[in-house]
């Protein structure tokens, strides 16, 4: 055996044996300890189930969904614990949760490996610009949603080439991704570099690129990530210098971060020089991302390569959230043939129910399509995740202590029979027809978040682009209604979702 190889047996052995006596005299005292267990819970029997749920997380959830319906349960992770809690009272204490005590900052943090792939932010409180999304997107919605109705034409006709009336196959989460990240980039960037080619693939690239390092980097303990690799390589001067190495060989990520900085910087450069010119809001100035993040960011940070950061985590944010209600959620590849629509059919459909969409009754119906194909199939496991920062205690008397990830079960949620009859049936109507106590018709707008759907999350800190997400949704849905005949290429009448 060579002394490499001896090194690396003695390095792991030690590691072994520091994690089982770490994790012995932790879990001794640990309030953890009382809550229920999925898989192994013994310290190091733990990574074997921590390895299961990287690969089978959605049949773990619903196993301890079924087990401990309304209360918490555990699942052991490479760094911890992952608590998870089912039951609507459960979920309402985590909305109510103070950020003091539970922190959706530092839990982006956690699942993004952002220390690793992103660089070290833990100091900017507000370094997702939370409130820029939330109170410019949503506000500037209306005025701008002409820009992307216009995108959303112009991208499906570069997507899907028909010629007079044949049938053409068409790729649906390769199409729709590619749409998505056009229209949203129409608002974020505007003309003519959304429609650039280099620019739309970078942004498709690094919302896969981040997930696969965070996949990668999630297999590793904390204390072995700066030692991942031994070879030493140049990386972008905000990444701290342990994890240079570390991400240069697992994570794509730093590459493309300086490839955005290449491609925006003429725009951003440009917009810095008039806003220092002019003073904010000069004539001419764009209603984009861009002109909202220059405002949001503090002087000292207003760079080319902080803003470019910052447009690809919030093309992130939409292409990840967006893709779950437009594609499938298993892997493989959805193949549909679509034709121009028949001029007779449209002539029917639109004396049948143009009237009807111009009224809220109409608009119920088009939300609730959507609503409930993004119930049966978003495959987003858990929402409203958290890092818990100070020991909680739930009001059923479950303490989660500091340090430990918290979520509640999503996915699971959305499949109860108890709250969804046939909940893994698919029933387009099924939001639009609900009735609340008194009669009234409830819950079919996607953009009201509860404690039974929760795409968006739920409460204070629920997605804040999801006004835009469903409104480019719908504005898609119909244009293709209104455009082309879809049928799957291999016949079946519906498509493949992932089993719970």
């Amino acid at each position: 055996m060579s002394n490499l190889s001896t090194y690396s047996a003695y390095l792991l052995s030690a590691f072994l044996l520091f994690r089982f006596i770490r994790a012995y005299l932790g879990n001794r005292n640990s309030p953890l300890r009382k809550i229920p267990t999925i898989g192994y819970s013994s310290p190091l029997l733990s990574y074997i189930s921590a390895f299961r749920f990287f690969t089978h997380s959605q049949r773990m959830i619903h196993e301890g969904y079924t087990k401990y319906k309304g209360h918490a349960f555990k699942i052991p992770m490479v760094n911890g614990w992952h608590v998870i809690v089912s039951g609507l009272k459960l979920i309402e204490e985590i909305k109510s949760a103070s950020d003091e005590y539970m922190s959706l900052r530092f839990a982006a943090d956690n699942f993004l490996q952002a220390y690793w792939q992103l660089g070290d932010y833990r100091h900017e409180p507000d370094f997702y610009l939370i409130n820029a999304v939330r109170n410019k997107v949503t506000r500037d919605i209306a005025p701008s949603f002409e820009d992307v109705q216009d995108e959303i034409q112009a991208a499906f006709s570069d997507e899907i080439h028909i010629k007079g009336e044949e049938w053409v196959p068409v790729r649906v989460n390769k199409t729709s991704i590619r749409v998505i990240s056009r229209t949203s980039n129409r608002l974020f960037v505007g003309l003519p570099l959304c429609r650039d080619s280099n620019y739309r693939d970078l942004n498709i690239e690094f919302t896969v690129d981040i997930m696969i390092g965070l996949s990668i980097l999630q297999l590793f303990p904390d204390i072995m990530k700066p030692d991942v690799h031994l070879f030493s390589c140049k990386c972008r001067p905000t990444l701290n210098p342990d994890s240079r190495l570390v991400t240069m060989l697992i994570s794509k990520v730093p590459r493309q971060m300086r490839r955005a900085t290449r491609l925006l910087r003429p725009v951003i450069e440009d917009r810095l020089e008039k806003d220092a010119e002019y003073g904010k809001d000069w004539p001419g100035m764009p209603t984009d991302l861009i002109s909202w993040l220059i405002d949001a960011t503090p002087a000292s940070k207003r760079t080319v390569e902080n803003i470019s950061l910052q447009i690809l985590i919030i093309n992130f944010g939409a292409i990840h959230t967006t893709s779950i209600v437009s594609s499938k959620p298993d892997k493989r590849e959805v193949q549909c043939i679509a034709s121009p629509a028949i001029p007779s059919f449209m002539n029917r459909f639109g004396r049948r129910y143009r009237p009807s969409l111009r009224r809220k009754a109409g608009r119920s119906l088009l939300y609730s399509v959507l609503k409930e194909a993004s119930r049966l199939g978003g495959h987003t496991p858990t929402a409203m995740n958290r890092l818990v920062l100070k020991d909680f205690t739930f009001s059923d008397g479950t303490t989660i202590s500091a340090g430990t990830f918290v979520s509640a079960a999503a996915n699971a949620t959305h499949n109860d029979e108890s709250i969804y009859p046939d909940a893994h049936q698919y029933r387009g109507f099924r939001f639009a027809e609900m009735k609340s106590e008194n009669g009234g018709v409830v819950g079919q707008s996607m953009i009201k978040t509860t404690d039974k759907y929760m795409l968006f999350g739920h409460g204070k800190h629920a997605c804040p682009g999801r006004f835009f997400a469903v409104n480019e949704l719908k504005t898609m849905l119909a244009h293709c209604l209104l455009n082309y005949d879809f049928k799957f290429a291999d016949r079946r009448t519906e498509p493949p979702l992932q089993p719970g």
